[in-house]
């Protein structure tokens, strides 16, 4: 571990973590949200799509930022561009803290501002991912790359947990009411001081060594993009595009709708339900690191089948145990659903690595970053309206009933684990490549 990989390394942990920093805002916010944005015509559960919609308008911007940074980060190089994205990240959130409401502009202007904001937020996002993931990966030892690689991807839910606990704090501090009134601005205004770190960190950065080799060979790519969707390219875009789509059917089934689950009027109060979902998040944390270093020694593609069936069994126990502990107010039981929650979290810590290795140094960040990006469009964004789909069946109602989304989530939880098992029969492991 050479200091430039240190940097490289926690440059990229701090842009992550700021990345599930701001999408944490708008997924621990939703209840405060849903009563600002949302029609109060709406059902709660209505309601609470329509900040999820928001969220999924995000990650829909994704698979943009990553074809465009990534495209230039194969053509030009990955430091300058690592310092773009995330400026524009810490522009966006401050943006996000000064949005109209609808008493300001009206219901349907309000909306539709923020989800142009949530919009250009994702756009940058996605070149994070694309540029700051693989940058990292190709300054890292071989053997540590899904070591370093889980500890990069454990700045999410570290970012997720930090978010939960702030806006826990905040709330003890100013109350539930001030939040609804002006609190929730404070909380995306947060978000610039770990932009200003990872800024600072960015400026002391060398240029990836793998991309000055692959310039020196004369094998850099003029046009990455078009490559990328050429054979045999396209093959591997495509097994990680199932791969990643899986994954965020997965992710989303169980975060997206934990505080739909946890909170309410019989139910935890926001603070206690941040709490929880913190807990959660904490608990990713250190599994990522964990997952991440046990794929150096087992592999990755291994033990990630293995972790698709553990989904496909845990799926609508956790779903019950939430609902328990929500229906009888036990803090105990919570924890140990917050537990289970953050084992179905635990596959992510490959990912840094995993992808970096799949694609060649003349693809791959565009490779990256549109593999990811893209499994974000589908799997992210398309798990509302999804669950929304399979909310309305007549015998999903009839079990769930009219408000909830449980079965509905479970059943998405459950595709999605198939989808990601399914992909890696089409995956080499990839844990001993060189990268270039």
């Amino acid at each position: 571990m050479t200091g430039d990989a240190k940097r490289a390394m926690w440059s990229q942990f701090l842009g992550f973590g700021m990345d599930a920093y701001d999408m944490a805002m708008v997924i621990v916010l939703a209840p405060v949200l849903a009563k600002i944005f949302a029609s109060p015509r709406l059902s709660e559960a209505w309601q609470f799509l329509m900040v999820a919609l928001l969220y999924a308008v995000t990650m829909a911007a994704r698979p943009v930022g990553a074809a465009v940074f990534g495209h230039y980060a194969d053509k030009i190089g990955r430091r300058f561009l690592l310092v773009l994205t995330i400026a524009g990240v810490g522009i966006m959130s401050m943006v996000c803290a000064f949005i109209p409401t609808p008493a300001q502009v009206g219901l349907v202007e309000a909306y539709i501002i923020f989800m142009v904001v949530r919009f250009i937020m994702g756009c940058f996002f996605g070149g994070e991912y694309a540029v700051g993931h693989t940058f990292a990966i190709e300054h890292a030892p071989q053997r540590q790359r899904g070591k370093i690689g889980g500890f990069i991807q454990s700045g999410f839910p570290l970012g997720y947990a930090v978010a939960s606990f702030i806006v826990l704090g905040v709330s003890l501090i100013i109350g539930e009411n001030a939040m609804h009134d002006w609190g929730w601005r404070l909380m995306f205004f947060s978000g610039v001081a770990p932009v200003g770190l990872a800024l600072y960190i960015r400026r002391k950065l060398v240029e990836s060594p793998v991309f000055e080799h692959a310039k020196k060979t004369g094998t850099v790519d003029k046009m990455p993009l078009i490559t990328l969707f050429k054979p045999p390219t396209l093959w591997i875009f495509l097994q990680v595009f199932a791969f990643m789509t899986g994954l965020f059917l997965v992710d989303y089934a169980v975060y997206q709708f934990i505080p739909k689950i946890l909170k309410g009027p019989d139910k935890f109060n926001l603070i206690q339900y941040t709490f929880i979902y913190g807990v959660a998040l904490f608990c990713a944390f250190i599994g990522y690191n964990f997952y991440g270093w046990l794929s150096d020694k087992l592999g990755r593609r291994r033990l990630t089948l293995w972790y698709c069936l553990y989904c496909i069994v845990l799926g609508i126990p956790l779903y019950k145990t939430l609902i328990w502990a929500a229906v009888t107010k036990s803090m105990a039981i919570a924890i140990v659903a917050a537990i289970l929650a953050a084992s179905l979290k635990l596959a992510w810590g490959i990912i840094p690595a995993y992808l970096s290795e799949r694609f060649p140094t003349k693809t791959r960040s565009v490779g990256v970053g549109v593999g990811y990006s893209a499994g974000a469009l589908v799997g992210g964004a398309g798990i509302t309206p999804l669950v929304a789909l399979i909310h309305e069946m007549p015998p999903i109602v009839a079990i769930e009933g009219p408000s909830e989304l449980w079965l509905s989530a479970s059943a998405v939880l459950t595709l999605g684990a198939i989808i990601t098992f399914l992909s890696l029969l089409w995956s080499p492991e990839t844990k001993d490549l060189e990268l270039s």
